[in-house]
C-alpha cells in the first residue's frame, strides 16, 4: 500500500487570534500536534513565503496508518478550514 497525502487548509486568523489567550490553538501548533499525535510532519504545500500559500500544508501518512482518522482529526481543530485525503494520482 502506497503512501497517503492529506492536504490541509488552515485557518485565516485575525490579529486577536494570533494573540489570544494562552492555549488557543493557533496554525504553528499544527505541525506539533501532528507530530505527537500521530508521528507525522506538515509542510507546505505551495513554498515560496506568500502568505495566502502559508495557509496549506501537505501531510505524508506512511503506509499502513489510517490517512482518514487523521485527516478527521485535523478537521476538529479550530484551527484548520479543511483536510481531505488526496485520491492517487495513479490508477490502483
Amino acid at each position: 500500500m502506497a503512501k497517503a497525502e492529506i492536504v490541509v487548509q488552515l485557518r485565516t486568523q485575525s490579529p486577536a487570534e494570533l494573540t489570544g489567550p494562552v492555549g488557543a490553538a493557533r496554525p504553528a501548533d499544527v505541525h506539533g500536534w501532528l507530530a505527537r499525535r500521530f508521528g507525522v510532519t506538515a509542510e507546505p504545500l505551495h513554498p515560496g513565503g506568500d502568505p495566502d500559500s502559508a495557509r496549506w500544508l501537505r501531510v505524508g501518512v506512511p503506509a499502513g496508518a489510517d490517512a482518514e482518522a487523521v485527516a478527521a482529526a485535523l478537521r476538529a481543530r479550530p484551527d484548520v478550514e479543511a483536510a481531505y485525503v488526496k485520491p492517487p494520482a495513479d490508477l490502483p
